[in-house]
């Protein structure tokens, strides 16, 4: 089920919220006593239901706005179970106190807003002594690794078992719950009415992750990353293997040691594991490379499992070229070779560059790098078979197409996000260009070239083409992007990432 988490201050507002989540996919409201300035109108709440309800009443320390005694606290959760509720979170050293009712199922909890301690699973044997209907344990957690011991307990639970994490795990461990069987997951009901950093939405959970295709035979694409476009990219795989009937489905997944996140993956049984750019060029570590991703490229950003591992393969090289291919024909539809005896002009020397550079060479490009350290730039030259030239130089050499990629620093971090590269004023109307740095909201650089006339590759544009490779490569069926298409554009506004 999918529990929306309701934290009004009035009533009013409450019953407002409990109608709203209904309306969008809710199966479970939980109403959060402590956020109301006032005794809760339990028989109103009660009769307005749309759903089963489940309330609480959270300590400060549970990250809850509770400022009245224990023993008032613990009459409100009894005052809610007369109430007819159908559900009362009761936590773990207070579950003595509260007795079982007839007609409503006792949640006993534990939360831990600091990490998920070492005896977790003794933790969990002294819950389940408890007389729970169902457990629930709520915990920090920011990698898989320290996320772990709950998905051991998820795996084999005694009791209907819920885990919520805090942290960047979270959204991981709400889609192996659901896979694995868990009574729900709790979420907000829409952006902005987070309970916390993180939590997802019901909008993320339904249209996002496919949170009710979710089963235990549904097997898992690990998809690495906390970014806007490491969601959307997991969002256009689903649409991928919902279209085409696959029981695959997208973990979201963070990495903390890369061997130990190996053996995670191993352990839940992953597809494949979709990386996020900061380990491109670190995945020869646990995978050998394929041709697409071996020296001179030396990254690839898809692990897929080969001879009882993983071989590393570059699906962002294809996917870039692929969207590149696709601007041209828009603006030159009798173009049968959009890249052959185009030139190429790489403005970085980074993974970025590397990834590309491969696949534009047999595409029938000419290809120029161009560095603030030359002898990077003539190595890749060298490697690749193409021109090497000074940053500089980029202004007075010819070029049809920018391919923007990483050099000396730019842009490392968000905050470089909105730097130019280079100065724009030498773009030319016939001119294209590919921000491989661009945000889904979409880069300086590119705002530029298309005030200038220049025909840009969209972000957009870039991550259905990269989710587009990896489903080719993970199911070895061809999909069209015509669905993608409309499905990014529901999802983001137009203008908003062209």
């Amino acid at each position: 089920m999918i529990s929306v988490t309701i934290a009004q201050e009035s009533s009013r507002l409450m019953l407002a919220d409990m109608l709203n989540a209904a309306m969008v996919g809710a199966d479970l409201l939980e109403i959060r006593l402590d956020a109301l300035s006032h005794v809760p109108p339990f028989r109103e709440i009660v009769a307005a239901k749309r759903r089963p309800l489940l309330f609480s009443c959270r300590r400060p320390h549970e990250d809850g706005q509770w400022g009245g005694s224990e023993t008032d606290r613990r009459m409100l959760l009894r005052q809610a179970i007369m109430a007819r509720a159908d559900y009362v979170e009761i936590e773990l050293d207070v579950a003595d106190d509260i007795a079982p009712f007839p007609g409503c199922q006792r949640v006993i909890s534990y939360t831990n807003l600091e990490e998920t301690p070492v005896d977790i699973a003794d933790i969990y044997r002294q819950m389940q002594s408890k007389q729970p209907d169902i457990i629930k344990i709520t915990c920090r957690a920011n990698t898989p690794e320290e996320a772990w011991p709950l998905v051991q307990i998820l795996g084999k639970p005694a009791v209907p078992t819920v885990i919520v994490g805090r942290g960047e795990s979270g959204l991981m461990l709400a889609v192996l719950g659901r896979k694995m069987g868990s009574p729900w997951t709790s979420v907000a009901l829409e952006r902005g009415s987070e309970n916390w950093p993180g939590q997802p939405t019901v909008r993320d959970m339904e249209e996002v992750y496919h949170y009710r295709e979710l089963g235990r035979g549904t097997r898992l694409l690990a998809v690495v990353g906390t970014g806007e476009k490491e969601s959307y990219l997991a969002g256009l795989l689903n649409e991928c293997f919902s279209q085409k009937s696959l029981p695959v489905r997208c973990l979201p997944m963070q990495v903390g040691d890369l061997k130990l996140f190996k053996r995670v993956c191993e352990a839940v049984r992953v597809q494949g594991m979709a990386m996020d750019e900061s380990q491109w060029e670190h995945l020869h570590e646990v995978a050998r490379f394929d041709e697409t991703a071996r020296p001179p490229v030396q990254a690839a950003d898809l692990l897929v499992p080969s001879d009882g591992g993983f071989a590393a393969t570059n699906t962002v090289g294809r996917a870039a070229l692929d969207a590149l291919e696709a601007t041209v024909r828009e603006r030159e539809p009798d173009c049968a070779e959009p890249l052959k005896g185009r030139m190429l002009m790489f403005a970085g020397t980074g993974p970025l560059v590397r990834l590309v550079a491969q696949g534009a060479k047999t595409r029938g490009a000419g290809l120029i790098f161009a560095s603030k350290d030359i002898a990077q730039a003539q190595h890749l030259g060298s490697a690749f078979g193409g021109r090497a030239v000074r940053w500089e130089a980029i202004y007075q050499t010819m070029h049809d197409v920018l391919v923007v990629g990483r050099d000396g620093g730019y842009p490392e971090t968000p905050e470089d996000e909105d730097a130019l590269p280079v100065h724009p004023g030498y773009l030319r109307a016939s001119m294209y260009v590919l921000d491989m740095t661009a945000s889904m909201s979409r880069s300086r650089m590119l705002r530029e070239a298309k005030s200038r006339g220049c025909g840009i590759v969209t972000p957009k544009r870039l991550l259905i083409e990269r989710a587009r490779a990896i489903f080719e490569r993970i199911a070895g069926v061809p999909f069209d992007a015509g669905p993608l298409i409309e499905k990014m554009d529901h999802w983001i506004e137009e203008g908003d990432a062209e």
